[in-house]
């Protein structure tokens, strides 16, 4: 998994989103375990965190080349969504994990992609350290780490000062972009004032003497998180090797969900930091703030939100535009 927990120098990212046009995706037809047409190579991308765990799952466990032999499958570990999104244009990423924030930006700007499968549901939580920061005002020109300026994360800050502040663009000045791991370094060495991070950063850094300002769950109530992406295109010429991973999705979450402790030791295995399999359980059993599902939630008010203050031009007409027809079953919002 790679959480990258321990502390090292930050480097900060430049804010920036490039979303331009639909990607076209290449790659010839094998034939899988069900004679279901699947592409011959795959690139899957995710970022830092437990949020990540149906898809770590999946590639510890060599799932998909278990369905589809001789299929070679590259994961990429990326900071945010920015280069999954760039990726996903230039057809070198053919699913993508990312927060609902980027899902939205580049579905309403033309990218023609749509979630294959949800991951989850997760409280974020706004996390301070120096106890002179008590309320949202104390966040003026002060620095604020998010993944990006678009991130679900962001989004939701925007929510909060609108609550708070009275202006949705309040702290946008205030705005840094870095990776959870190099923001939880930052915070924690007083190099920035504020994190608005994830699972498990937030409790990491809850345990290193920060505490949580504000809580997504406040402001939105329970939402989506992440979700993986794929484009349109590449669904409809591998309509069942997509519906598959969907499946595999739904398979490795109920894993998460009934058997912790399995999943937890496969988790383990997969993580390159000293996190044990004890460790991955607690985090994979905190139900109130992080919740493995295929269902979308909150997909719309996200939405209308960003459309709102002027992120998205535009916003679906319903949860189901946005998603591919195996997660329809599931009763989003």
């Amino acid at each position: 998994m790679a959480l990258r927990t321990k502390l090292r120098r930050p480097a900060a990212a430049a804010i920036a989103v490039a979303v331009l046009a639909a990607a076209a995706v290449a790659g010839s037809t094998a034939r899988g375990a069900q004679n279901a047409p699947a592409p011959q190579n795959i690139t899957i991308a995710y970022q830092f965190g437990i949020g990540y765990a149906p898809l770590l799952l999946i590639k510890q466990q060599r799932l998909l080349e278990k369905a589809y032999p001789g299929l070679k499958v590259e994961w990429k570990q990326l900071a945010s969504g920015t280069p999954i999104t760039d990726g996903i244009i230039k057809g070198d990423i053919q699913i993508g994990a990312m927060g609902t924030g980027p899902m939205l930006v580049g579905w309403a700007r033309g990218t023609n992609w749509k979630v294959i499968a949800p991951l989850d549901e997760a409280d974020l939580w706004l996390m301070v350290r120096n106890p002179a920061i008590r309320t949202f005002n104390d966040l003026r020109g002060k620095r604020i780490a998010t993944p990006t300026a678009t991130s679900i994360q962001a989004v939701v800050l925007r929510k909060m000062a609108e609550v708070k502040l009275g202006n949705a663009r309040a702290l946008d000045s205030s705005l840094i972009s870095m990776d959870h791991p190099d923001g939880m370094q930052a915070l924690l060495t007083g190099q920035i004032d504020a994190h608005f991070t994830s699972p498990p950063y937030q409790w990491l850094e809850l345990g290193r003497g920060a505490r949580a300002l504000g809580k997504s769950y406040g402001y939105f109530g329970a939402h989506s998180f992440l979700v993986t992406v794929a484009t349109q295109r590449f669904y409809d010429e591998y309509t069942a090797f997509s519906n598959r991973f969907y499946r595999l999705v739904k398979q490795s979450i109920d894993l998460l969900n009934k058997k912790p402790r399995v999943a937890a030791a496969i988790l383990a295995r997969e993580d390159a930091t000293e996190t044990t399999a004890a460790q991955f359980r607690r985090w994979i059993t905190r139900k109130k703030s992080l919740t493995f599902t295929t269902r979308p939630r909150g997909l719309m008010r996200t939405a209308a939100f960003m459309n709102k203050i002027g992120l998205l031009n535009k916003v679906p007409g319903s949860w189901r535009e946005l998603v591919f027809p195996p997660v329809y079953p599931t009763r989003g919002s």
